[in-house]
């Protein structure tokens, strides 16, 4: 289960792709995709669970629930 710490982790680990162009955008999510892609990353941050992805007028908040992982250049398996 991924606690404060671990998601703390995870921002350290995507902290390069701060101030960076979001060049392709895809997932499970019920939202429209195409609003994240040429879009400038401002920023990062975390709250408990929450993972956070700050654009310049809006936010991602990811919420990784009871059984949430993440990988890093992998693909899904």
């Amino acid at each position: 289960m991924p606690e404060g710490p671990s998601i703390v982790i995870l921002k350290e680990k995507v902290n390069y792709l701060k101030q960076k162009i979001v060049a392709e955008a895809s997932g499970y999510a019920d939202l429209e995709m195409g609003a994240f892609e040429h879009r400038k990353i401002i920023d990062f941050k975390s709250w408990g669970k929450h993972f956070l992805i700050c654009f310049s007028d809006f936010t991602i908040r990811i919420h990784f629930g009871l059984f949430g992982s993440y990988q890093l250049h992998e693909p899904k398996k």
